[in-house]
C-alpha cells in the first residue's frame, strides 16, 4: 500500500523537467522510461540530491544513485560527481547508460535490472541480491503502469 501511495504521489506531482529527462533517456537508450522511473523510486525515492554514504570512497549520488566506483570511468567522458549531483537530467541519463550496459551484457530481462544495483558477479549471494532488487523494481514498475492507466485511460475515438 505504501508503494502504491508513493507511486501515485510521484505520478501526480512529477517534475516536468525530470519527466522529460526520463522520457528522453528512455527514448535514447531504448528503455521504457517507466522502468527508469521505477529504478529512481527504488534508489532514491525520486530525490535528485540524494546521497547514500557507506564510506568516504564508497557512496552513491543523485536520483539514480550513481555509485562512486563508476566515477573514474565517467570522468573519462567528462562527467564529474559534482555534475551528477547538480544536474538531474545527467544523473538520469547516466543511470540509463548503466542499465543499457546491463541489457547489452545479459539481455533485456529482470536479472539485468538486478545487475543495475548488485553488479555482475556470478555467485549465489550476488544472484540473490539481484533477484531481490529486481523484484522490488518490478513491483514498483507495475504500480507505475497501473496508476498511469487509471490516471490516463485510453481514449476510444472510434464509433460506438
Amino acid at each position: 500500500m505504501r508503494c502504491v501511495l508513493l507511486c501515485f504521489t510521484f505520478l501526480t506531482s512529477m517534475n516536468v523537467y525530470a519527466t522529460d529527462c526520463f522520457d528522453r533517456a528512455g527514448r535514447d537508450y531504448h528503455i521504457d522510461p517507466d522502468l527508469l522511473r521505477a529504478i529512481a523510486l527504488r534508489e532514491s525515492s525520486m530525490k535528485p540530491h540524494a546521497i547514500n554514504f557507506v564510506g568516504p570512497d564508497n557512496y552513491a549520488i543523485g536520483e539514480m544513485q550513481i555509485h562512486s566506483h563508476n566515477f573514474f570511468s565517467l570522468s573519462q567522458l567528462g562527467i564529474t560527481p559534482y555534475a551528477l549531483y547538480n544536474n538531474e537530467c545527467l544523473n538520469i541519463y547516466t543511470g540509463a547508460y548503466y542499465l543499457a550496459i546491463a541489457f547489452n551484457r545479459w539481455g533485456v530481462n529482470w536479472n539485468s535490472v538486478g545487475a543495475y544495483n548488485a553488479g555482475f558477479k556470478k555467485n549465489r549471494a550476488q544472484a540473490k541480491i539481484r533477484f531481490n532488487y529486481a523484484a522490488k523494481v518490478y513491483a514498483t514498475y507495475t504500480v507505475i503502469k497501473h496508476e498511469k492507466s487509471i490516471i490516463s485511460p485510453p481514449v476510444n475515438l472510434g464509433p460506438h
